[in-house]
């Protein structure tokens, strides 16, 4: 058996993002209250981290998109990736929304969910400022290895279609891919 091709695991990753999506918005829908996720509350991201080049192929794609329809707001992001104001900062954070929202890593499409983690010792997980007048229900909370696994092999599938072998998957920063060129611009 042939591993699956690039096309065919983009689309697995767009059903992964979904799965997430879908478990974020019953989550939000079963206790409205006790979200404070909404636009402008970008707390979650305020920090700088890496995705495997599978997840970072759409968010180049909507780098390259943005460098067409808004060529300011692509500089700015390119500009944030370097500045030490914003170090702390995700890079593509650019007044308080994700200037690539829908092309959003699964990281970031679950952040604010009630997590349970295995590691060191089983344990649920979420904002602090989500929650706050009591524990999540059983069915909102997400289980990281459900995401994390199944993104885990597919990263390495992504990365043996590269001709990368069976080293594990590397990560790109965020910060990294802010940087790069778009297409048709020279470095």
């Amino acid at each position: 058996m042939s591993d699956p091709d690039r096309p065919a695991l983009a689309a697995i990753l767009v059903q992964l993002r979904s799965r997430v999506d879908t478990h974020f918005a019953a989550a939000q829908a079963r206790t409205p209250a006790a979200f404070a996720c909404r636009s402008g509350c970008d707390t979650c991201c305020h920090q700088r981290f890496g995705v495997f080049a599978a997840e970072a192929e759409p968010i180049r794609r909507a780098l390259a998109d943005l460098a067409l329809r808004t060529p300011v707001l692509r500089a700015r992001i390119r500009e944030q990736a370097d500045d030490p104001a914003h170090q702390h900062h995700c890079a593509l954070l650019v007044d308080g929304a994700c200037a690539v929202y829908g092309e959003r890593p699964l990281i970031c499409r679950s952040h604010g969910l009630p997590i349970a983690v295995a590691d060191p010792a089983p344990r649920v997980d979420h904002c602090p400022l989500n929650f706050t007048s009591g524990p999540p229900p059983r069915e909102s909370v997400l289980r990281l290895d459900a995401v994390n696994q199944p993104l885990a092999v597919l990263a390495t599938l992504w990365d043996r279609a590269d001709g990368e072998g069976d080293r594990p998957p590397a990560r790109i920063a965020l910060a990294d891919l802010a940087r790069e060129p778009d297409p048709g611009e020279t470095p």
